[in-house]
């Protein structure tokens, strides 16, 4: 488990990470953060879970993406679906930050499935579920909510258009899409506005930044009409 990794000190790190991206350390909270990110590296050395080598590097993109999510999240959320969710980011994580959320990870792949379950185990977590499921195709998770998610992000789907579709039979009547993208958001969402505003989905975008890389983060907000 976290043993292999017991003598690299990551705990600075994510008091960097936490302080620069406006949240709160608790001693818990750092403890979960520890044990993930041990996890996912000791998981990684076996098997392709991330293309990151190192709990640094890890620390630095999963948690520092998961961090220019939170403060953008609508009040009233309860119920949160992460398609694509890989290693856990952003779905994962902001479960470690937000324990209120009942949230849903889904993914193609079943050794990042498997890796989720085990460390939703681990640490001890409820309200939260790995799933193998494809949406999109007849799919759909096996924990969907009776009036849908308030919330579903991703940051692993692709074009903008793909992920509103898989999306709209998932969602609440009043709720949120969230893609997380790079810098280029501007030019796909201009290629895609057309799809978008014809199947009755308004859109904005919040530009923000990474705390520590200040990598450049776009959040696309879709809604419906």
């Amino acid at each position: 488990m976290v043993t292999s990794i017991a003598n690299q000190n990551i705990e600075p790190l994510l008091h960097k990470l936490l302080q620069e991206g406006g949240a709160t350390p608790s001693e818990e909270l750092i403890t979960n953060l520890r044990v993930y990110l041990g996890e996912l590296y000791s998981w990684n050395r076996r098997i392709n879970l991330t293309g990151l080598k190192t709990m640094e590097e890890m620390a630095i993109k999963h948690v520092g993406d998961t961090l220019t999510l939170i403060r953008f999240l609508p009040g009233g959320v309860r119920h949160v679906l992460d398609i694509g969710t890989g290693p856990g980011v952003p779905g994962f994580i902001l479960k470690l930050f937000r324990p209120d959320l009942e949230i849903v990870l889904i993914d193609t792949i079943r050794k990042k499935v498997s890796f989720l379950s085990t460390i939703i185990a681990i640490i001890g977590l409820t309200g939260i579920w790995a799933e193998h499921c494809r949406v999109g195709s007849k799919d759909i998770p096996r924990h969907l909510p009776p009036e849908g998610f308030d919330v579903i992000v991703s940051q692993a789907v692709g074009p903008l258009d793909e992920l509103a579709r898989m999306a709209l039979p998932l969602l609440s009547p009043n709720g949120l899409v969230i893609a997380m993208k790079g810098p280029k958001a501007d030019k796909e969402l201009e290629r895609k506005m057309g799809y978008l505003q014809r199947h009755g989905w308004k859109t904005g975008i919040i530009r923000t930044q990474t705390p520590v890389s200040g990598f450049r983060r776009n959040l696309v907000m879709l809604r419906r009409y």
